[in-house]
């Protein structure tokens, strides 16, 4: 189903970049979680290589988001980018940000949801009272793309169906767990069959605790990154048709990057040891290809829901049933308005 069978783990953004060209010259884009070191600062130098209009970058720290722009500045002097400052995990701070941004002149032709925490060690909330990875990871997301809409259905109207995109970075921890509909906060509550995670990959990921009560930092993570690919599937039934916008989810690899931040020493060894027997570690460069590729490609401007909605390595891929499931995309909707307390109807 893409344009180019070729491309794999190895791919790098700037390739998928430079052969996307067309799709990047004098459009309009905006990537979330953008710091050094990370595949939201690979994704914004590879994409300002290629004259866009506008890129808007993201992220919670002025230093590191103008850090950042610095870099990829450097490289492309003649780049037009411009910062958002905005916490996710504050409804406040994203009503905020996405006012700001509805100020602005411009639409919006492609929005990257890149940003994410990822194994917070202690059940923490966020300001909102909201599980901090679910909060930060989804919730906060959720509210950006729904307050910013409008701006993606104005550009759409003068694309092609399709070309106009949402791409939310989700993660091959997906299949870790499911949504909690009945307890999403990890509040101790049992959960039904079908909410619970799966047992052998937390134990293979370090979670020893899987009465699927008590919170894990990979099952809490996992359930966050459920949500993004369901939030996929979600919009693109909400908006495909209606308004010829497309999301798409993906999974960009393992990554040597600061999302894993909250990881302990142990955890890294890990990681760094017996995980690579079973993956392969992308730079940053590499990392952001599968993004590009989302949010890039012509050919899936003719999208079909029998290719599905979620990528790996730069091509279609079949994730858990669970993150994919069109009622359960349904219901986090509806979950989502209800910890937010607003209502959209698109």
């Amino acid at each position: 189903m893409t344009s180019n069978a070729t491309y794999n783990q190895a791919t790098s953004g700037a390739e998928v970049a430079a052969a996307y060209k067309s799709q990047v010259t004098g459009r309009n884009i905006l990537i979330t979680g953008v710091s050094p070191n990370g595949i939201g600062s690979a994704g914004l130098e590879a994409l300002a290589a290629q004259s866009p209009n506008l890129i808007t970058v993201t992220g919670r720290s002025v230093t590191k988001v103008n850090e950042s722009i610095a870099q990829a500045k450097a490289a492309f002097p003649e780049a037009n980018i411009r910062p958002l400052i905005m916490d996710l995990s504050s409804i406040e701070s994203v009503r905020k940000a996405a006012a700001e941004f509805n100020a602005t002149s411009e639409n919006l032709d492609i929005l990257i949801n890149n940003a994410g925490v990822m194994t917070i060690p202690t059940r923490t909330l966020s300001v909102d009272g909201i599980e901090m990875q679910f909060a930060t990871n989804h919730v906060g997301h959720y509210v950006f793309t729904c307050l910013i809409l409008p701006k993606l259905i104005a550009a759409a109207k003068n694309s092609p169906k399709g070309a106009t995109r949402i791409i939310n970075v989700s993660s091959y921890a997906h299949v870790l767990n499911p949504i909690r509909f009945s307890d999403h906060n990890w509040e101790g509550r049992e959960v039904p069959e079908e909410e619970k995670g799966d047992a052998d990959m937390l134990l293979f990921f370090q979670e020893n605790d899987v009465s699927f009560t008590k919170y894990t930092a990979m099952g809490a993570y996992g359930q966050s990154k459920t949500a993004n690919a369901l939030f996929s599937v979600e919009l693109t039934r909400r908006l495909y048709e209606k308004y010829g916008i497309l999301s798409l989810a993906l999974h960009p690899g393992a990554i040597n990057s600061n999302l894993g931040r909250h990881m302990t020493t142990e955890q890294i060894e890990y990681w760094s040891t017996k995980m690579t027997d079973v993956m392969f570690f992308k730079s940053t460069d590499q990392g952001t290809s599968t993004t590009l590729v989302a949010a890039l490609d012509p050919k899936l401007n003719d999208w079909e829901k029998s290719v599905g909605y979620y990528l790996v390595d730069c091509q279609f891929s079949t994730p858990k049933a669970w993150a994919v499931d069109e009622d359960f995309g349904k219901r986090l909707w509806t979950l989502s308005e209800e910890i937010v307390g607003e209502k959209f109807d698109y």
